[in-house]
């Protein structure tokens, strides 16, 4: 399976929850280690043990962000179908940089993913279908590029209309938000 690196900026929180998971998984594995040596197998063959169990038992923080991803893609909102990304499209959505509006105000966190490249296909595709009017109307107002003195109005303006851009670090925020590992113990505290 073909992988495409992501980066996203993510929640501070969402970040730590991630790597509270990644610590607790590396806890449970050592614990599982250590029973199996108790069991009377060798170091050696319970870190093999552990190792085949890992994709199932500890699935990797990208498989996690992934799942969570793809969760949140087949949402009635963001399931499509779209039109597929023409290659000009495409190119400017692997480039990195921010899209257009005002900064959220909380703690975020870069995170890089390599995930399946369908799946990145999917994600780039919704966030630029979904992007599209509103980004075309940034465009045509003159709200959006490099250096630009906007007037109150004019920010007041560009900041209603990114409200509606969905970019890719937005779905994945939310994905994490839905079906991370919070909320799955946010569920298990209802």
């Amino acid at each position: 399976m073909q992988k495409t690196r992501i980066t996203v900026m993510i929640y501070a929180y969402q970040a730590g929850q991630l790597d509270l998971l990644k610590k607790q998984q590396t806890l449970e594995q050592m614990a599982t280690v250590n029973a199996l040596v108790n069991q009377g197998n060798t170091r050696k063959q319970a870190r093999i043990i552990v190792a085949r169990m890992r994709s199932t038992e500890w699935p990797s923080l990208e498989t996690v962000v992934g799942q969570a991803v793809e969760q949140r893609l087949d949402e009635p909102d963001l399931a499509g179908p779209w039109e597929p990304l023409t290659e000009a499209e495409a190119e400017q959505l692997a480039l990195s940089g921010r899209w257009p509006g005002p900064s959220l105000g909380v703690s975020m966190s870069q995170r890089n993913y390599s995930l399946p490249s369908e799946l990145v296909t999917r994600l780039r595709t919704a966030a630029w279908r979904m992007s599209e009017a509103p980004m075309r109307e940034l465009e045509a107002r003159g709200l959006v590029g490099a250096g630009l003195v906007l007037t109150e109005a004019q920010k007041e303006q560009r900041d209603e209309l990114a409200a509606r851009l969905y970019p890719v670090p937005r779905i994945v925020r939310e994905a994490l938000a839905r079906y991370g590992p919070a909320a799955s113990s946010d569920a298990a505290d209802e």
